[in-house]
């Protein structure tokens, strides 16, 4: 299960945000997940066309069980919006209730450091290991809703899908969702409605899922050692204490950067 998100703006990667999940993730993940549950249904049956898009071609001459057993059109629309300025019936209409920000400390978390070890490797084979910070880390949580509406031309067909909409959130895919950085914290299902529509009825019903999820920043830390001097001392090492001639040192500077590159 993926959504495919991606962002054409610069700005997070040029302040070193890897995550801000408010609105268009949480959205998509919503409408995919919907979308692949849906597919493996006989009856409420979702096809996709060639562009990844609800299959809603023109039903003239289609026969009236087209989709049950077939992919020749969806017999469910699912999406953030009707396209083309046609409604289709049902629907799962998949749209944002608004966040908040739920700081999850008062520092948002920013004296957190995150560490990397680095193997460094002499001219005569000594091994060490050094760790060394590579970025500070700020994090903070969300808290908003996602809000599917089921409009349907059948009252049936509405508390059916109402239904079926609430199981891959509450149980089924709820753990997919959580590795995909939103938490589905509770479900609440609105009071049905009726609308009139020319000679017909439309009926509605809102599910309000109340989600929770995170923006995560790493900010860079420059390299901390810059140089690393290695001493060497020459004498008895048998005897305790050693005993070291006098005036007899080796002193050389190990560059940090020059290093990395030759291990």
């Amino acid at each position: 299960m993926g959504t495919g998100n991606t962002f054409k703006t610069d700005l997070y990667s040029l302040f070193d945000y890897y995550q801000n999940t408010i609105i268009v993730h949480p959205k998509e993940l919503f409408i995919e997940t919907l979308r692949e549950f849906f597919s493996h249904d006989s009856y409420y049956h979702y096809v996709r066309d060639e562009w990844g898009f609800p299959k809603t071609p023109d039903h003239t001459d289609l026969s009236l069980d087209a989709g049950l057993n077939d992919d020749q059109t969806t017999r469910l629309y699912i999406g953030e919006s009707y396209r083309h300025d046609t409604r289709y019936y049902p629907a799962l209409i998949v749209k944002s209730g608004g966040s908040r920000s739920v700081p999850i400390s008062i520092n948002r978390d920013k004296n957190v450091v995150k560490w990397q070890s680095t193997r460094f490797v002499d001219g005569y084979g000594n091994e060490s290991i050094i760790n060394t910070p590579s970025c500070f880390v700020r994090s903070g949580a969300w808290e908003g809703t996602i809000i599917v509406d089921v409009e349907s031309r059948s009252p049936r067909s509405r508390d059916e899908l109402v239904e079926l909409v609430t199981v891959p959130f509450i149980d089924l895919r709820m753990e997919d969702a959580m590795v995909a950085g939103v938490t589905v914290m509770k479900t609440d299902i609105q009071a049905p409605s009726e609308i009139d529509d020319r000679n017909d009825k439309i009926y509605k019903q809102s599910i309000s899922f109340t989600i929770r999820s995170e923006w995560h920043r790493e900010i860079p830390v420059n390299s901390v050692i810059d140089v690393i001097m290695i001493c060497v001392d020459i004498g008895n090492l048998q005897t305790t204490p050693p005993e070291l001639a006098p005036n007899l040192r080796i002193v050389t500077n190990v560059e940090f950067v020059n290093s990395l590159f030759d291990i």
